[in-house]
């Protein structure tokens, strides 16, 4: 429990640090990096949310990073307890291994073949929580990335879309319809 509330205690201060270097940063830099937003977000993850500006997606990223961590290190943990009472009932302890009490009741309450299912399906779901907490990660760097760059990008008011009715004769001599009258709409994008 120690080592957590210190990793906490580590976390928010690397955070309020970080919040002070990107706030000066901004302050004297008129150019904004990409580059800078994404290593932070590999180094501490949300940094780079926190340098682009975007307060509200560091929760997001912390929940994100919290559940599944939570969900492979519980599929870890039963994965584990499943293994050492597969191993208690078919008598494959290792030397000096022990069983706990929870995994003798497992392996007297199950099947040989009902523990080695849910022994490999807790080991299939651990890795697949692995996978998705490492694409979550990966995802974490690329928002970053992705605001870093379009962090000047100028959304201004003169967004719009005119369409007008366009009435022509055709003029070209070699075409079959030369001298008739065209109509059709035309799209104009304003940005």
């Amino acid at each position: 429990m120690r080592f957590i509330h210190s990793k906490i205690v580590y976390l928010i201060t690397g955070l309020f640090f970080l919040f002070a270097i990107s706030s000066e940063g901004i302050a004297q830099e008129s150019k904004h990096s990409a580059k800078k937003a994404a290593i932070l977000s590999a180094c501490i993850p949300g940094a780079g949310q926190i340098y682009n500006g975007k307060w509200w997606k560091v929760p997001i990223v912390y929940a994100g990073l919290a559940g599944l961590g939570y969900m492979a290190y519980d599929n870890y943990s039963d994965y584990q307890l499943f293994l050492l009472a597969y191993r208690t009932k078919t008598g494959n302890l290792e030397e000096g291994e022990i069983p706990s009490e929870l995994a003798i009741q497992l392996s007297e309450s199950y099947q040989e073949s009902q523990l080695q299912t849910y022994k490999e399906s807790y080991r299939h779901d651990f890795e697949l929580y692995c996978i998705i907490l490492a694409a979550w990660y990966g995802l974490n760097i690329i928002d970053a990335t992705v605001d870093g760059h379009l962090y000047t990008y100028d959304i201004s008011d003169d967004l719009s879309l005119s369409i007008d009715p366009v009435f022509t004769i055709n003029e070209a001599p070699y075409l079959a319809f030369a001298g008739r009258r065209q109509t059709g709409l035309t799209l104009s994008f304003n940005f």
